[in-house]
């Protein structure tokens, strides 16, 4: 590749010297014609009549160097390098560092085979843009080209370019150096150059050098690192350094731009000699800018906050504040809730505390802290705290041989609440007593549960109901399930009826028939009476007689000549021992039996015996009367008035 007029290879040589290279500031041949147009270096020439020659053979010297650069020719010269004190003339203490006062040797050799057909040399010095004519000879047929004291007195800081140029073959070879301050205080302290952090770097980041310097002086000094970007510069805090100490001095800059990025830097103070190793260029690779993505916002009305997930594309660790307010205004009564949190490339989840009572939309915001990347919104719609569940059960039948029963049952919770664990009873509705229980595990939102419940109590062949109730922390929840058992295959009795409607029917004859025998009571008071006037009494049947037939003990009285046996039908005639006489006496004894007579003005009559309260209508007097209580017969009169 061609070089650029006035730039010149410099190429690394074998020798005790480790030469450092840098870019040249060299006056290429256009700003030179310019400033001869424009006249100001013909009034020079008019003035110095040597300048005019010196002129020309540097502008041939210039044209070389690019020919040479284009020509990409290897080196031929040997080159040897040494620094003296200027004083003592004494090899430099401070070896291979060059300060202002010192005199640089510069040797060279070449041999006759690299040397072709020249016949002369010309040796050039180039500082601060200045070009200097150092040494000139013919070149001996022959012979190898040799020179090992050419002094160069050293006056200012800065790069010095040594050339050898050989005529007319125009092939040229160079060897540079730098010379630094003196006094010079500050060197660099270990490694050369510059540490870099922060990376990798993003656009819009800062990115941080640090450079480790050592004071070799004799007096304290407070350098600071310079830093330029661009057409940005920035500049670190100034640092004590005592002599015989060393420190690091510290700078940031921002980079905007994508790519490769130049960032030159240099240690500087006022009044201090400082190393021209302690500055220099590097360049760093800018990446774009990282990401942010909001991937889901989930709202946890129980904890009243929100799991907000947030993705942060490849890269660096960044800083984030995550913060939630309400689309509309007035939603929140304080400030809106935020988080501070670092975090790594990928994908990361925060809490962020809501308050519980709010409801309605609501903006999340994930965004940047001291970077430059860009906000990351998502909308949310944030429900109240709904508590809800549904249960349902089924009766499984198992068969009567079995000592037990089953209830299967299934809770889906249908709110926006966690359902804790609970429990579940069973209840039989005819007495309300529970028959079986059992523990039901956590149930999340949306989500259910079933299993079933066992019992072995007896509950009879009689279909009933039995009743779920469903116990958690967010309430109580119920169903009904109808049992039915079953019924026997075997031709075993199955009753008409419900049991249970049998013993509400029998309760309820018991008690009629407790009522009917309080008013039979009640009503037996009033004795039904047999008209005496014109009618016998009855004559009891105190007579007994043994059936003809079958000997059955019968039962007549004296009137009755045929007495029929109920049991075989035969008519059977009584003896016939008893006279009229005696029948008239029996009868008359039982007249005579009902002498007693009682008598009021009223429907009630006392018993004359015993003082019962008997009902005998005044309608129906006089007539013969029967007490319930003493069994006592008297007449009933009507009490005269008078």
């Amino acid at each position: 590749m061609p070089f650029p007029l006035g730039l010149a290879p410099r190429f690394r040589r074998q020798s005790r010297f480790a030469l450092k290279h840098s870019v040249l500031k060299l006056h290429d041949s256009g700003s030179f014609s310019r400033r001869f147009e424009t006249g100001e270096v013909r009034k020079q020439i008019v003035r110095r009549p040597w300048l005019g020659p010196a002129i020309l053979a540097t502008l041939l010297f210039l044209g070389s160097i690019s020919a040479y650069g284009q020509s990409n020719q290897p080196p031929i010269a040997q080159w040897d390098i040494e620094t003296r004190n200027g004083i003592t003339d004494e090899i430099s203490e401070n070896g291979s560092i060059t300060v202002i006062g010192d005199i640089v040797i510069v040797g060279f050799s070449v041999d006759q085979e690299n040397m072709e057909n020249d016949e002369r040399w010309e040796l050039w010095m180039k500082h601060d843009g200045i070009w200097t004519l150092l040494q000139n000879d013919e070149v001996s047929e022959g012979e190898n080209l040799e020179r090992t004291n050419v002094g160069i007195p050293i006056n200012s800081t800065g790069l010095f370019e040594i050339h050898l140029r050989l005529f007319p073959s125009s092939r040229t070879d160079s060897i540079d150096f730098r010379a630094d301050p003196n006094p010079l205080d500050l060197v660099p302290a270990g490694q050369l150059g510059v540490a870099l952090q922060g990376e990798p770097l993003h656009e819009g980041d800062f990115l941080t050098l640090s450079a480790l310097v050592h004071n070799r002086g004799d007096r304290t000094v407070s350098p600071y690192l310079k830093l330029i970007s661009g057409g940005d510069q920035s500049t670190g805090s100034p640092v004590v350094i005592k002599p015989g100490s060393s420190k690091e001095l510290e700078a940031s800059i921002n980079v905007d731009n994508t790519g490769l990025t130049t960032v030159h830097w240099a240690v500087i103070g006022d009044g201090i000699g400082v190393s021209h190793l302690l500055s220099d260029s590097i360049e760093v690779a800018v990446l774009p800018t990282q990401t942010l993505i909001i991937t889901s916002v989930i709202h946890d009305a129980e904890l009243d906050s929100l799991e907000v997930s947030v993705l942060l594309s490849e890269g660096r660790d960044r800083e984030l504040r995550i913060s939630a307010t309400p689309s509309i205004s007035g939603g929140f009564n304080t400030q809106s809730p935020q988080v501070i949190a670092s975090m790594m490339p990928g994908l990361q989840s925060f809490i962020l505390p809501v308050p519980g009572d709010y409801s309605g939309e609501m903006d999340v915001y994930a965004e940047p802290i001291g970077w430059s990347g860009e906000r990351a919104t998502e909308k949310i719609v944030l429900e109240p705290l709904l508590t809800d569940a549904n249960l349902i059960g089924e009766f499984i039948p198992i068969g009567n041989d079995s000592p037990f029963q089953a209830i299967s049952f299934t809770i889906k919770n249908t709110g926006t609440s966690t359902l804790n664990n609970g429990i579940i009873e069973a209840i039989w509705v005819v007495d309300g007593r529970i028959i079986s229980s059992k523990q039901v595990p956590e149930i999340i939102p949306s989500d259910e549960y079933s299993s079933t419940i066992t019992f072995s109590q007896f509950l009879g062949g009689t279909p009933g109901e039995i009743q779920l109730v469903y116990k958690s922390n967010l309430g109580t929840y119920t169903t009904t399930v109808q049992y039915t058992p079953e019924s026997e295959d075997d031709g075993g009795f199955e009753l008409p009826f419900q049991l249970q409607a049998a013993i509400i029917g029998s309760v309820m004859g018991v008690v009629v028939l407790l009522l009917t025998i309080l008013v039979m009571r009640t009503l037996n008071t009033e004795v039904t009476t047999t008209n005496f006037v014109g009618e016998d009494p009855k004559v009891p049947k105190d007579l007994t007689t043994k059936c003809s037939n079958c000997g059955l003990q019968l039962y007549h009285s004296k009137l009755e000549q045929n007495v029929r046996c109920p049991a075989c039908s035969t008519v059977n005639n009584p003896p016939t021992g008893q006279t009229t006489d005696t029948l008239n006496q029996k009868e008359n004894s039982i007249i005579k039996g009902t002498e007693l007579k009682a008598s009021s003005s009223s429907d009630i009559i006392s018993c004359p015996q015993c003082a019962q309260a008997l009902k005998v209508p005044l309608s129906r007097r006089p007539v013969m009367a029967r007490c319930p209580a003493c069994k006592c017969t008297f007449e009933a009169t009507v009490e005269d008035s008078a």
